[in-house]
């Protein structure tokens, strides 16, 4: 099939056909000879080496997991496939920008799926990186332009409400990364004021062509609008411009150390057959787009039915890391009845000092006594580490769960009513002893230095034990928050917005 078919897609419905005004719409789909590309010939020589599904590689440093992205864009021969809910014009959105350029400028098709929650209205750099002959770039399930976003959600609330939360990048369909992490700076610990902890994992093998269907079932679904729709809403000139601000931009930044260490010595190491993946068997899950047109409310997804299969086979341990926590009772009775049969439960969330959307935790709150009281094991990131600069914040935003140190998840899914029942998520299940133990070790390694644990006190009130080498301190109010903040969560646990979070 060809890079690019000659027919017109999907029709669009209407609610679109009403809000924008539409070019005509390719359909297009991955490229499958691209065995000869240089990371297609690294592929080859590591699997005449190893006999697996897969070769993966875990991406829990923010520098290697940008350096990676970076590389992977170096070395494209034939296409570039980026699924992102979010992209920010900060240093990791225009660095990656240009060097998606410089691509499109060697001949590398380049396809950039956004989805439309967090896009500006009016962006100006992803319409410059459109006008290029060999960049695409789609905007998933759009809000109307020149109309208040609040009027538009609240006039199409069960349309807009859902999202497209998935992440994905895939290069030469021979090289996939699977995570958290969108494109913006605090996903890299780029040194600002907010670093996000978060996973990703690299993959090569048959989970790279999974990732690719999905990626074109969502590339061609009626909710992917060209941005080249909104064209006629912006100066040209501006447009036109972009670019070269981006590369000013840099420039500008040029010496500091998050921009000087970005580089592709990752994707080096792998064309070079020095990268230690890892050998092992691994499914891509992935919900359908059509998730975001079913309006019945409570029907599981494919992502949240596989996950409740896999953690439901847990029989010693079950790690589950959500930055975003909000089980409901059912949640709570289905953790409760995996302690009740021998599992150690161990859940790991943000606090309310480390947390970035506290209506979130708000509703989190609810559920803390009752799952302490079935013995499930909590603790909540800490926001602030000795070893970090002063007015540093640390949020968590991965999502992983390991089982049994034998299986580990890493994806897009929160475990909340969003996640569940509302945004379309995706992720990659790894059955690996290897990978699974160590993800599972150096979490459980670290909690002491970087994470509260709860507890109830012989009273039922909660306590914040923290247990950093040389310090043991039970903590009885949320740690590290001011009064007002606690009062104005304490506000919105109040309100009706649990089937939202």
């Amino acid at each position: 099939m060809g890079m690019f078919s000659t027919l017109v897609g999907t029709r669009l419905p209407p609610r679109y056909q009403r809000f924008f005004k539409l070019p005509p719409r390719r359909d297009s789909w991955k490229t499958d000879d691209t065995g000869a590309t240089v990371l297609g010939r690294a592929v080859r020589r590591w699997f005449a080496g190893n006999e697996a599904g897969a070769g993966l590689y875990r991406l829990d440093s923010g520098e290697d997991a940008l350096g990676a992205r970076v590389g992977l864009i170096d070395r494209a021969e034939k296409t570039i496939d980026v699924q992102s809910y979010l992209i920010k014009d900060d240093l990791s959105g225009n660095l990656v920008a240009l060097h998606l350029a410089a691509a499109a400028d060697r001949g590398v098709r380049v396809r950039l799926l956004m989805d439309d929650a967090l896009t500006d209205e009016i962006d100006a750099g992803l319409l410059s990186l459109d006008e290029h002959v060999n960049i695409e770039v789609r905007v998933f399930n759009p809000f109307p332009r020149r109309r208040s976003r609040l009027i538009s959600l609240l006039a199409n609330f069960n349309i807009l409400n859902r999202r497209m939360h998935n992440k994905t990048f895939t290069v030469d369909n021979q090289v996939t990364i699977v995570g958290g992490r969108n494109i913006a700076d605090e996903y890299y610990q780029s040194g600002g004021k907010t670093e996000f902890i978060d996973e990703d994992i690299l993959a090569i093998g048959e989970p790279v062509d999974d990732v690719s269907d999905g990626f074109d079932e969502y590339w061609n679904s009626p909710e992917a609008i060209p941005m080249s729709a909104f064209d006629h809403l912006v100066d040209h000139n501006r447009v036109t411009e972009s670019i070269r601000e981006a590369q000013r931009y840099l420039d500008a930044h040029g010496e500091s150390s998050f921009v000087r260490d970005v580089d592709g010595r990752l994707i080096g190491d792998f064309v070079a057959g020095r990268l230690a993946l890892v050998a092992a068997d691994a499914e891509v899950v992935q919900d359908r787009p059509e998730k975001v047109r079913n309006f019945v409310r409570k029907k599981a997804s494919v992502t949240s039915s596989y996950l409740q299969r896999m953690v439901s086979g847990a029989g010693d341990e079950l790690i589950v890391i959500s930055p975003y926590f909000v089980p409901q009772q059912q949640g709570v009775d289905f953790f409760a009845a995996l302690v009740r049969k021998g599992v150690r439960v161990i859940i790991v969330s943000n606090s309310l000092a480390s947390t970035n959307h506290a209506s979130v935790h708000a509703v989190y709150a609810r559920y803390r006594k009752p799952l302490l009281l079935q013995g499930v094991e909590l603790y909540e990131l800490r926001p602030r580490l000795e070893s970090m600069p002063a007015g540093t914040k640390l949020t968590l935003h991965s999502k992983v769960a390991t089982v049994d140190r034998r299986r580990v998840f890493v994806g897009s899914f929160n475990l909340d009513p969003r996640s569940l029942y509302l945004n379309t998520e995706m992720g990659v299940a790894v059955d690996s002893p290897e990978l699974a133990g160590q993800m599972a070790a150096s979490i459980l390694e670290s909690l002491p230095d970087t994470a509260y644990r709860l507890n109830l006190s012989a009273r039922g009130k909660l306590q914040w034990l923290l247990q950093a080498t040389g310090v043991d301190e039970v903590i009885t109010t949320e740690p590290q928050t001011s009064l007002w903040r606690r009062f104005r969560t304490k506000l919105m646990s109040l309100l009706p917005i649990e089937e939202q979070m």
